[in-house]
């Protein structure tokens, strides 16, 4: 009986002192990560093939483990960017390529998120009604006058992507 109870206590004493052993634990294609970009990005200076750096926004947590920690880094690029012309809006469109789960592997993403700009066509409207009532016929070319803008995106604006394909992740 002694023996026994000396055993037990030093498997209860040995199991505490090893050091956590790590997991691998797969992420599935199609989780979603909330991502936000780190450095603002206008349709007025962007070029297609610009590359770009984001964070996750939130974690991403599958069971109770995080497999990729909020604020880690990733890279995504310019795929179409429009400048404001005339009354046509500027257009957008960003793809995130990758962010680092907390093992540092890069987690493939996929979906393009597409901006546009505020086009401005019921101000334009608005502005031909009332300066048509304000100067007659001459009014009805204010509407010329109203601008697209371009799409500006700001640091934190949350934007959704998925994980590719499943990723193997060592957690411990």
């Amino acid at each position: 009986m002694r023996l026994l109870l000396q055993s037990i206590v030093l498997l209860v004493f040995a199991g505490t002192a090893l050091p956590a052993q790590a997991a691998t634990l797969s992420l599935p294609a199609g989780t979603k990560v909330t991502v936000s970009l780190i450095s603002e990005l206008s349709s007025g200076n962007a070029t297609p093939g610009q590359s770009f750096s984001f964070q996750a926004a939130a974690p991403v947590v599958v069971g109770s483990r995080v497999l990729v920690a909020q604020g880690a880094r990733g890279v995504g690029r310019v795929v179409k960017a429009t400048k404001a012309r005339g009354k046509s809006a500027g257009e957008l469109t960003l793809q995130f390529l990758n962010v680092r789960a907390v093992d540092g592997t890069p987690v493939g993403l996929t979906e393009a998120s597409n901006s546009k700009g505020n086009t401005e066509k019921g101000k334009a409207s608005t502005a031909t009604i009332a300066a048509t009532i304000a100067l007659g016929p001459l009014g009805l070319f204010a509407h010329n006058m109203v601008k697209g803008k371009d799409v500006v995106i700001k640091p934190g604006q949350a934007f959704p992507a998925w994980v590719k394909s499943n990723t193997a992740i060592k957690v411990r």
